[in-house]
This record gives structure tokens, sequence and C-alpha cells, in this order.
């Protein structure tokens, strides 16, 4: 039975992220990158899934798949069931990267726009973002991403949308620098810090529909942090949109001796993400 990794672009970072999720113990999915980050419906993007086993990076080729069918009102997942079970999918192929066209009617299925089939459309996250749902069949994995798509506004006022329809700039993946260890002491307690350029975090226009304005926001960041041994204080750092820090860092045990892989993976509070790995000397 194949095992599932749903991979969320969450809405926000908020404080409550320690889901001790951090030791690979066993292959998981941690992230599928799309490139461009955001883009309209019927756009290309490339995307390509970041794997990882107790051993270091997975190297198995994903299969890839579009999520055709909307998720119902009564569905928990993060996906329709129908996604899940493979029933509702548009075929990508098999490669460590691949690229597809967005579905043109992916504002439709998984935006503001009604949809077909009696279903509500979807809510907006807490940056205004709608999401096309990618599956990665990556060996006994099976995980799902979410790709950002641009819709219009479906609620304002005629003048506030087309000026979002001009003045909104679509998201793009954020830049993390490479870790900077590669050996440290065994049974010890660790520093690990991410860092990434300050043009990293973006602005970005927001309809906010009490006052029925666009405001102009700037992006939370969260890092998640991975290791195939040790343990880590938390397993996510968060720095908020008010926050201006362009570093986040986590108190990580080492284990004994040996190799440990490192993975940091930065994520945009409107679904962009970063990645950087590494493999540690213990001594």
């Amino acid at each position: 039975m194949k095992r599932l990794a749903f991979l969320v672009v969450l809405a926000g970072c908020g404080d409550e992220l320690d889901q001790r999720l951090s030791i690979i113990d066993e292959p998981r999915v941690l992230a599928v990158i799309a490139e461009p980050a955001e883009a309209k419906p019927g756009a290309q993007v490339m995307f390509h899934a970041i794997a990882a086993s107790p051993d270091g990076p997975l190297a198995t080729v994903p299969h890839w798949a579009f999520c055709t069918a909307p998720k119902s009102p009564t569905e928990d997942n993060v996906v329709s069931d129908d996604c899940v079970r493979g029933s509702a999918l548009a075929d990508l192929g098999t490669a460590d990267v691949v690229t597809g066209t967005l579905p043109s009617d992916g504002c439709l299925r998984f935006g503001p726009d009604t949809p077909p089939g009696g279903f509500r459309p979807r809510a907006a996250d807490g940056t205004g973002g709608y999401y096309q749902p990618v599956r990665a069949d990556v060996d006994a994995l099976v995980a799902f991403g979410l790709a950002r798509i641009t819709c219009k506004l479906p609620t304002a006022p005629g003048d506030v949308a087309h000026d979002y329809d001009v003045r909104y700039v679509a998201n793009a993946n954020p830049i993390l620098d490479p870790i900077a260890i590669d050996r440290v002491s065994a049974n010890s307690d660790v520093t690990l810090a991410a860092s990434w350029p300050a043009d990293a975090v973006e602005t970005y226009l927001y309809f906010d529909p009490d006052s029925q304005t666009l405001v102009t926001r700037r992006e939370a960041m969260r890092v998640s942090w991975f290791a195939t041994a040790g343990s880590f204080a938390v397993d996510a750092t968060a720095v908020g949109e008010d926050d201006t820090a362009t570093t986040a860092s986590t108190t990580w045990h080492t284990p004994g001796p040996g190799t440990v892989h490192l993975w940091f993976v930065l994520r945009d509070s409107r679904g962009g993400i970063a990645v950087r790995d590494a493999a540690i000397v213990i001594e």
C-alpha cells in the first residue's frame, strides 16, 4: 500500500509549528517546488520534489499528475479524495523535473470562480491565494504539492479589482543561503542558522475584505529543520510578516560520530519554497 505525504502551502507562519517530524527515520517527501512559484492558469510550470531517506537524499524519479477534482465541502483532506485515489488526475509523466501547463480551469476548480458539480468556490488562504494541487508518486510515497495560481478578486469593487489586476506581482520562490557548517562535535548542542537575502522576502498586494481596499503586506517566512539523526529543540522556526529578520535558528543536539544529512526548507507565506541540504561530519 502506498503511503500519503501531504505537502501543503501554509497560509501563515504561526508559533504552533513543533510537530516532531524533523528526524528522517523513513523515506519522506519534504517539499514539492514549483518554478515559477505562482502563475496564471494555462502557464507552464516546472516541478521537482525534494525527497529524503535515513541514508540521505532519495534518488527515486517521481511520477507526476495534476489533480483535476475540487474538494467537496465534506472532505477534510487538503485535496479531493478522488485525487488521492488516482481517479481525477491529468498525467504529466515520470521525470526528476517535469514541466506541465497549469489547467486553464484552475480558478474555476480551485479558486474563487463557482466550480461545476454544485461545489462552493474555494476560500482564499490568509494571503489571498489559491492553489492547484500536483501529485508526485515517489516510490512508495504519494505526495501533494500546491502550486499557487493567480486568480481575479471575486468580491472587490470594480475599480479595486482592476487596480489589483494591473499592479499585483506574482510570487517568486525565495533564496536560501548554503548551510554554513560541515562538521560538528558529537553529542553536543549546535545552533543551526538559516539565512536568506533581504529581497527574498517580497511585498504583495492584498485585498482587505473589511475595508474593501488594497493593502501592501510583507511575506512571513518559516524554516523547517530536518536531519537523519540527533534531535531538534523545535522542528520549525517562524519569522512573522512584521519581522524584518533574515535569519532563523534552532538548536540541534547531535548524535554520536558519523555522517548526518541536514535539510533546511524555507517557505514564504505565499507558497514559495527554497531548500538547502548538506552532509555533516559528526566527530
